[in-house]
C-alpha cells in the first residue's frame, strides 16, 4: 500500500484516538476532583531523526498520540456536608483498592455499613494509621485533616504528593495509580477546605472547539485517502486499455 494511503489511514485513527480523549473529558465533566486529560501527538523531529529503511519495510508512519493529565486544580463548590473535603494546594487523597494505593482529588466521601470513611465507590480513604473508623458519635474534620469525636482525636486524613504527578496513570476506576519505577508518594501537608469539594477542571467549550477541530481534520485526512484511491484507480484502468 502506497505510504500516503498508511499515513491517511494512521492519521484517521489518531483522531479516533483523540476524540475518545475528549468524549471522557466530557463525560467527567460533572465530576468532582476529574483531571482531563491532554491529546498529544510524539515528537515529529524523533521520528525525522530513526533509522530509516526501505519503504516497504519502513512506511510512513503519522505522530502517534498519547494523553497526559493536565493537573490543575478546579474550583471548588460549597456542600456544607461534613465529609466533602476539598484540598487546597498539592496533594491527593490515598485511597485502598483491590489493586493497591489509588489516589484521588475527589473528596466526596461518606460512612459505610462498618463506619469507614469511604469515597462514591467504597473504597476506604486512608488515614496515617490505616483505615478511617468512626464509632457513631457526631465527627469533625479541620483543615488539617485532623479528625476529632467528643474532643479526642481519633484519626487524621492521609495526604501525599509526587515529585512528579504527571506520571501517575489512570486505572480503570477513573483513580490515579503511581506508574512502575515512579518515584513513590510522600506526606503532604496542604490545607483541607471542609464542606467543599473540588469540581473537575474540564471546561466545556474548550473541549467542543477540540473537538470540531479534531472533526475537520478526520474529514480532510479521509478526503486525502478518497482522492488517492481514486487516482489509483483510475491509473489502473487506463493501464487496462492498452
Amino acid at each position: 500500500m502506497s505510504n500516503a494511503l498508511i499515513a491517511s489511514v494512521q492519521s484517521m485513527q489518531n483522531d479516533l484516538r483523540r476524540m475518545d480523549t475528549i468524549s471522557q473529558n466530557m463525560v467527567n465533566i460533572a465530576t468532582p476532583g476529574y483531571k482531563r486529560a491532554i491529546p498529544v501527538a510524539g515528537a515529529f523531529d524523533a521520528m525525522l531523526a530513526a533509522p530509516q529503511l526501505d519503504a516497504l519495510s519502513s512506511p510512513a508512519r503519522a505522530p502517534t498520540i498519547n494523553s497526559v493529565l493536565d493537573l490543575s486544580a478546579g474550583a471548588f463548590k460549597q456542600t456544607n456536608k461534613p465529609f466533602d473535603l476539598a484540598i487546597a494546594g498539592d496533594g491527593y487523597f490515598e485511597l485502598a483498592t483491590p489493586q493497591g494505593p489509588a489516589y484521588t482529588r475527589a473528596g466526596d466521601f461518606h460512612l459505610d455499613a462498618r463506619g469507614r470513611l469511604v469515597s462514591q465507590a467504597g473504597y476506604a480513604l486512608q488515614g496515617m494509621q490505616g483505615d478511617l473508623v468512626l464509632n457513631g458519635a457526631a465527627a469533625a474534620i479541620d483543615h488539617s485533616g485532623r479528625i476529632t469525636q467528643d474532643g479526642a482525636t481519633i484519626g487524621q486524613v492521609k495526604l501525599v504528593r509526587f515529585a512528579d504527578a504527571r506520571a501517575l496513570v489512570k486505572n480503570g476506576a477513573g483513580l490515579l495509580q503511581a506508574a512502575a519505577g515512579m518515584d513513590g508518594a510522600t506526606e503532604a501537608k496542604p490545607e483541607l477546605q471542609v464542606g467543599y469539594l473540588e469540581n473537575s477542571n474540564v471546561t466545556p467549550m474548550r473541549e467542543m472547539v477540540s473537538m470540531m477541530e479534531t472533526t475537520r481534520h478526520f474529514e480532510a485526512a479521509q478526503k486525502l485517502f478518497q482522492g488517492y484511491d481514486e487516482k489509483i484507480a483510475s491509473a489502473i484502468q487506463k493501464l487496462g486499455q492498452f
